[in-house]
């Protein structure tokens, strides 16, 4: 069975007969009759109930017809969402992305244009950390990725696109008071009971943080773990203790926290967006768009 088959058929019962529904067509009638039989045959039963030069559908015939439609328009559909695809005007892409990273500059920038440029392309927003982003990339699960420079990125494997260069600050309670404003010292945060993150959560920028601490001379007193940088803050505001954490923080300051920066601590972290070094025509739009955006 093919869908000229089921064409031919449909033109029959929508037209009212043979011979209309072959003008419609725009081919002889008997080629009409032909498939029209050839479908019968291979069904094993009749969808036309001929009435001498009249046909009339089968009760068969008119179940046959519903179904018949349904299958021509999914098919029409079906082509018409893969073309629209095909030229980048529709589909779905997955982003995965920082929450703390997102609240002001590329992402939320890119985002916004992105949608308004291309309202029928679906974004899903899947939030997870750098590492977890590059894997996911890397094993298809998502089409693009907004993290930090991280030791698993593949320079062969992904295309990668430098966004800008973030820092850290102290970040403490205002319970804490200092004496004096501005950057700290060595010695105004030595001793400070500390929050942190496990190594695994992000080793490149693990090593990064704690090898710039151990610069500075400072030995931190951890009291605490937390997966991201949210939970940290958290910690903070509730006074566990305090935590050096991404300048990006600041967008959006926790209630009960203050941010500080620490003389000689620089712990540059590169943010980047990346793609698969061969990405779909939607995944570069979504790219072109990043690289449009100058903050």
């Amino acid at each position: 069975m093919e869908l000229r088959h089921l064409r031919y058929f449909v033109a029959v019962a929508d037209h009212g007969g043979i011979s209309h529904a072959a003008e419609r067509l725009n081919i002889a009638q008997p080629a009409v009759s032909r498939q029209i039989r050839d479908l019968e045959a291979e069904l094993g039963f009749d969808l036309l109930s001929r009435q001498g030069r009249r046909v009339v559908l089968t009760d068969a015939g008119r179940v046959f017809a519903e179904r018949a439609r349904a299958i021509l328009q999914d098919t029409e559909d079906a082509a018409e969402t893969a073309r629209r695809i095909s030229k980048g005007e529709a589909g779905t892409l997955k982003v995965g992305l920082l929450e703390t990273a997102s609240w002001s500059g590329h992402v939320p920038l890119t985002l916004n244009r992105f949608k308004r440029a291309h309202d029928a392309i679906r974004l899903d927003i899947r939030p997870m950390s750098s590492v977890d982003q590059i894997n996911a990339l890397m094993a298809g699960e998502i089409d693009a990725a907004f993290v930090y420079r991280q030791d698993n990125i593949s320079n062969e494997a992904l295309a990668v696109h430098p966004l800008r260069t973030d820092n850290v600050v102290l970040a403490a309670s205002t319970d804490l008071v200092f004496d004096h404003d501005g950057p700290l010292s060595f010695e105004d945060i030595d001793g400070l009971p500390i929050v942190a993150f496990p190594r695994s959560v992000a080793p490149a920028y693990h090593d990064q943080l704690f090898g710039a601490l151990k610069g500075i001379g400072l030995d931190p007193q951890i009291v605490q773990e937390a997966v991201d940088e949210t939970t940290m803050l958290s910690l903070v505001s509730a006074g566990v203790g305090c935590a050096f954490v991404n300048t990006t923080n600041m967008q959006r300051p926790p209630h009960r926290v203050q941010f500080r920066p620490v003389q000689g601590l620089s712990v540059p972290i590169e943010f980047l967006f990346l793609t698969k070094t061969s990405p779909g025509s939607l995944t570069q739009l979504l790219t072109d768009t990043v690289l449009e955006i100058d903050t």
